[in-house]
């Protein structure tokens, strides 16, 4: 008799999983779950621009450009997950952290683009800016 009543719960509980995982509700929060960034030949062109770039200034243009092509690749003005950690410890630094804003040359930046991980070491405080929306309008 026990055995009988668990095994219809247990029949229970399976059903209502299976149901579960197949409500359309359920199926459309999955759904609209962030796009993956687009990461076209003008953008790659213009990251390379910021890896090349030799001076602060030149960098900050160079890092604006990049953020310029990949709003045009993706079709909306975008910001990439980012991850700066400290070149000496490895240590993890939050985008607003003021360590990596008052010393960014001593951290490195990782942006999440397309599936491909983009690698930088920031000249100035500008160069970050735009990763961080504080360069936004």
């Amino acid at each position: 008799m026990i055995r009988c009543r668990l095994h219809a719960c247990a029949g229970l509980a399976v059903l209502l999983l299976g149901a579960w995982g197949s409500d359309p509700a359920l199926g459309q929060a999955q759904a609209q779950a962030a796009p993956a960034l687009v990461l076209n030949a003008s953008a790659e062109a213009a990251w390379a621009e910021v890896r090349a770039a030799l001076t602060p200034p030149q960098q900050a243009l160079a890092v604006r450009r990049f953020m310029a092509a990949l709003a045009n690749a993706n079709g909306r003005p975008v910001v990439p997950p980012m991850d700066a950690r400290e070149i000496a410890s490895g240590r993890a630094a939050a985008a607003d952290d003021p360590a990596l804003l008052q010393r960014p040359q001593a951290y490195e930046a990782t942006l999440s683009v397309g599936g491909r991980f983009l690698t930088f070491r920031p000249l100035s405080r500008a160069s970050l800016e735009p990763l961080t929306r504080r360069g936004a309008p």
